[in-house]
């Protein structure tokens, strides 16, 4: 940590300065002969030692913190060439950091001042001078407990800061209010004037909470993974804690152990307005009795299905198997079971309790908001002997699929005039399932074509037993059918050829 010894030069003349080589070449300064660099020297070192005799400052931190003894206090540092090198180095350099002792400090500009102190006037040198000291001084300080105390003092703070505390009190009713806001049920609720003026405080209420991130609300890590950064304001005595990934900053002063969010807010002012919008909205649903009691319902049927949900999800699948079968029929509509299931497996409906209205709509979530109007049609559907009536229904769409089941000479696509029977697309999807991923579309379409090029022969596909299946088809009209198949769900484009389909699979 600080200065290495190997890096340092001192000079009598300077008492307050500590020379230093600059630049991954250069390892030491031979001399300072020159004139302007000398009265460069001269006038920062005035400028050290007056602020230093001024203020009185108690300088031994600053000296451990650089690895340095004596009066030296400022580093200064000189290119390879013997010339001065304009800019001060920012302490942050040293800090937690160890250098190289075999060439000069690194030239990077995030580790230098901006200012240019060889064109600075005296008083503006004199200022410069002053604040750069302070960053050292501070630095100094925060420099004697590693980056990790640091961070996990931050992190303590930030959730003792009240608006923090408050928001993971709060934690059930913000978020409910937030998917609320958000909701597809918002629009089947009554008196839309008061649910316009609902969703505007709840907008004001939130303000405070929309900053903190859901997962630095978690008390056991505390916050996230991401790396984290922190920068030094001397002046003001604070750290700059900031998260990119999470666009999230906020401010830590040290004296004080205390965080400061980048938009502070008073958290009893924010305590009533959440408890306000909580109320305003548990007085609205009071509103709409007939709603809540068709999403009882639902939550109702929805309970009941899932006792027999795995021959629901087989009859399902069977199903949209028979329609993707027989194109110009639906089935699933035709089974009102069947339908209601679709729409309640794909909705989240809670059925136990919830302290109020507000947070047990808010994890309510419709496939279609049009089930609400369906409920009580369903609920009269639901058969009293739910198994047995199950049960039937699956052995009906069973025969049904075996009767909608592809035939040898079935047409699968016809283009231009040339019918594709199943029993050719057996065979396709069989040469699709041993090379569709090996080569590209043109090849598979020139071994179905029959055409023995040179590439064709030199990779065996001629011998194959797919070769000329589609002989009597003109390529492009093979390329079109590739399509077709992928269009109707056979095939699917993979980046180099096809491949066969989960339904194709099950077809096959």
């Amino acid at each position: 940590m600080g200065l290495p010894s190997t890096l340092t030069h001192e000079d009598e003349r300077y008492p307050y300065i500590v020379l230093t080589p600059i630049g991954k070449k250069n390892k030491h300064i031979r001399s300072i002969g020159h004139k302007f660099e000398r009265s460069i020297l001269s006038r920062l070192n005035e400028a050290v030692a007056e602020y230093v005799e001024k203020k009185g400052l108690n300088v031994k931190s600053l000296q451990d913190f650089l690895n340095i003894k004596g009066k030296s206090i400022l580093p200064v540092s000189f290119l390879k060439d013997d010339m001065i090198y304009p800019h001060l180095i920012k302490p942050e350099l040293f800090l937690w950091n160890s250098l190289p002792e075999e060439h000069g400090l690194p030239m990077d500009s995030k580790y230098v001042y901006e200012q240019n102190i060889t064109v600075l006037s005296a008083d503006q040198l004199d200022q410069h001078v002053r604040e750069v000291i302070d960053d050292y001084l501070f630095l100094a300080e925060i420099s004697k407990k590693d980056r990790n105390y640091w961070l996990s003092k931050i992190i303590s703070s930030y959730h003792h800061h009240p608006i923090v505390k408050l928001a993971k009190e709060q934690k059930e009713t913000v978020t409910a209010v937030e998917q609320m806001k958000q909701s597809a049920l918002i629009s089947l609720l009554k008196y839309p004037e008061d649910i316009s003026f609902w969703r505007y405080r709840a907008g004001i209420a939130l303000r405070p909470f929309l900053s903190l991130p859901n997962q630095w609300l978690n008390e056991e890590k505390g916050t996230c993974d991401h790396k984290k950064t922190l920068t030094f304001n001397a002046k003001e005595k604070k750290i700059n804690y900031t998260c990119d990934s999470c666009g999230v900053q906020f401010y830590y002063f040290p004296e004080s152990n205390e965080v400061r969010l980048e938009n502070e807010f008073d958290d009893k002012l924010a305590l009533r307005r959440i408890k306000t919008i909580h109320k305003q909205f548990n007085d609205i649903a009071d509103q709409n009795a007939d709603l809540l009691q068709q999403l009882r319902q639902l939550s109702f049927l929805n309970n009941r299905l899932e006792q027999v949900s795995s021959q629901l999800t087989e009859a399902l699948h069977l199903a949209k198997q028979i329609e993707r079968l027989q194109v110009d029929k639906t089935v699933i509509t035709a089974y009102p079971l069947l339908e209601m299931y679709e729409k309640l497996s794909n909705s989240t409906l809670p059925v136990e309790s919830f302290p109020s209205s507000l947070i047990w709509l808010a994890q309510v979530e419709l496939a279609d908001v049009a089930m609400v109007k369906q409920a009580e049609k369903w609920e009269n559907q639901l058969p009293e002997d739910l198994g047995p009536a199950v049960s039937h229904m699956l052995q009906e769409l069973h025969e049904k699929l075996n009767e909608a089941a592809y035939q040898e000479d079935d047409i699968i696509i016809s283009i231009k005039g040339l019918q594709l029977k199943y029993a050719a697309a057996q065979q396709m999807l069989d040469l699709i399932h041993y090379y569709g991923t090996d080569y590209p579309a043109h090849t598979l379409v020139q071994v179905l074509a029959g055409k023995s090029t040179n590439k064709i022969r030199r990779l065996h596909l001629h011998e194959t037993r797919w070769f000329g299946l589609l002989s009597d088809w003109p390529e492009k009209h093979i390329q079109r059918l590739l399509r077709q198949l992928e269009k109707q769900g056979w095939l699917m484009k993979q980046q180099k050829g096809y491949s066969i389909s989960e339904f194709a699979e099950e077809v096959m």
